[in-house]
């Protein structure tokens, strides 16, 4: 039977555009056709993997439909701006799969008379946030992006980075929960994305925010925007911009420079920033890591530091299976260092890590020794002090000296991923022998880096504790949630626990044990306290840190 003229018509357009895919957009996965409505019409290319539905079932859908509902207002904006100018920038898009997955893709759109076509390149899942971050980009992901607009050297800038702060009632409404405040925040993303270079818009915090544009974006445009979508919510705002220019001698100087603006314009809602250009921000960015790594060495020249610890649980029973030492700062040192983990990666940076680990594992013995016999303690040792060979003499001395009368049962350590190992011939003799003594071995935030799995097939490991975030994702991440759970079962296979952080409400709890996951750390089992909240502490003679 002779086709329909229809039918073959159709062909004849599939085949065209299956040929201009392949000719004119090889750097494409997907070519859709559309019409004024901004439904599909013709689809072609790797449509499976992009939106996890077949190329029939496309015909007819809204393109905005297929978006995560976070996106759908950035993408109409940015679609009645196509109509408007005839085409759009590419901009990065977030695609929902009908079981849940998500596809991160590069979107640009060209207009031809009646003809729409969207053109769609799929990016590595490293590109893209987690869903809660509204289709914004991570901080490393942002500065990257950055950098590479930096313009050449001697060559005029093309692109700024502008930082917009915004009052914080708005962030603080939007925390607790009010449907209006989070609709214009989702708005105000929206806005920034559609005015950004490829939607390069990251979340300083509540209520700042930091996007990338050309030169030629008027800024007066933007505010007014924000301020129609604001109504009762917006009573004044900050924008600061400063050019990405290519002044700065190395990367390095690069990403200081932008840490350091973005980290300042944030802390003080941007009244405070009158910094111009980037070598400005190098040059304070410099001044400050000099002060903070004379401050780092001092705390831990000085001993100035003290623990609190955080249960462990086996979440079938409740039962404690052992605490984690956690280490804090004094109240005095707040105003230098946001938190325990910068103050750890400086340490390293500076060379004293070895032995801030090694008052830590001291203060631990220490501990042990004056608790019941049933208490056992995990604490946290850096990569860049297990690779190293002066750490693991001193370290056994300790445990020779300072741990006699403590069975090596109830002593674990954790090893963090602050400082990445990269050599690991040393290491794995140094955790075997480690292991060998007893010891157990934990893996910190597996999933938060890129050693992950190579740590778990070289150390001899007992625990292994998933990333907080990590979990969290997998609650709404069908990905994730089967990634954590294949976790779990090859743990098991391999004879370690696993461990959920974060599990701060009872549906935490279940949601982990449904994963098959043995044990959880969190508020829901008790916060970080002092060892003494949680068992008895036999008293020493010491003198009292401060």
């Amino acid at each position: 039977m002779t086709p329909t003229r229809t039918a073959a018509s159709r062909d004849s357009a599939d085949r065209k555009l299956e040929k201009l895919r392949l000719l004119a957009f090889t750097a494409a996965d997907v070519l859709l056709e559309l019409d004024r409505s901004w439904n599909i019409i013709h689809c072609g290319g790797d449509v499976g993997r992009l939106t996890g539905q077949s190329g029939s079932t496309l015909n007819g859908q809204s393109l905005e439909v297929l978006v995560v509902p976070a996106d759908r207002s950035f993408l109409r904006g940015y679609l009645d701006n196509c109509a408007a100018t005839g085409m759009g920038q590419r901009v990065v898009v977030r695609f929902l799969h009908p079981d849940g997955n998500i596809a991160t893709a590069i979107l640009s759109v060209r207009i031809q008379t009646e003809t729409r076509m969207a053109t769609i390149a799929l990016v590595s899942r490293s590109f893209s946030t987690s869903s809660p971050s509204g289709g914004l980009a991570s901080r490393s992901v942002f500065t990257g992006q950055a950098r590479a607009l930096a313009g050449q050297p001697g060559h005029a800038p093309t692109h700024d980075m502008a930082m917009i702060a915004l009052p914080s009632i708005v962030g603080r409404a939007a925390m607790e929960g009010s449907p209006e405040s989070q609709a214009f925040l989702t708005n105000v993303k929206a806005i920034l994305r559609r005015h950004s270079e490829g939607g390069c818009v990251t979340m300083l915090s509540d209520g700042c925010f930091a996007f990338l544009h050309p030169r030629a974006e008027d800024m007066r445009r933007v505010e007014k925007e924000i301020r129609g979508a604001a109504g009762q919510f917006l009573a004044a705002m900050r924008i600061t911009t400063l050019p990405l220019d290519s002044s700065l001698q190395s990367d390095e100087d690069m990403v200081s420079a932008l840490g350091y603006a973005l980290d300042k314009f944030s802390e003080g809602g941007g009244e405070d920033f009158s910094l111009s250009c980037l070598p400005q921000c190098l040059a304070a960015a410099t001044y400050r890591d000099t002060e903070i790594a004379s401050i780092c060495r001092q705390i831990i020249e000085s001993n100035s530091f003290f623990q609190v610890v955080q249960p462990v649980v086996l979440l079938r029973t409740g039962q404690i299976m052992h605490y984690e030492l956690l280490t804090r700062l004094p109240e005095e040192y707040s105003d230098h260092l946001s938190n325990i983990g910068e103050f750890v990666q400086i340490a390293e940076q500076i060379g004293m890590i070895s032995s801030f680990d090694l008052l830590n594992v001291s203060s631990t013995l220490d501990i042990l020794s004056r608790s019941p016999e049933n208490v056992k303690i995990a604490m946290n040792i850096s990569g860049r002090s297990v690779e190293s060979e002066e750490f693991a003499d001193q370290f056994f001395a300790l445990l020779d000296e300072r741990g006699r009368g403590v069975s090596p049962a109830r002593f674990l350590i954790e090893i963090t991923e602050t400082q990445q190992i990269t050599q690991f011939d040393h290491p794995t003799r140094f955790l075997q022998k480690v292991s060998a003594r007893g010891y157990r071995i934990c893996l910190d935030d597996f999933g938060a880096g890129a050693m992950s799995f190579e740590y778990l097939r070289r150390f001899p490991v007992s625990y292994l504790k998933i990333d907080g975030l990590f979990f969290r994702s997998a609650m709404n991440n069908a990905r994730d949630r089967n990634l954590v759970r294949s976790l779990a079962r090859t743990s098991f296979d391999l004879g370690c626990r696993t461990v959920a952080e974060m599990i701060e409400k009872d549906s935490d709890d279940t949601f982990a044990r449904n994963l098959g996951i043995d044990c959880g750390q969190g508020w829901l089992f008790g916060k970080p306290q002092f060892p003494e909240y949680f068992f008895p502490v036999a008293p020493k003679t010491r003198q009292r840190m401060r």
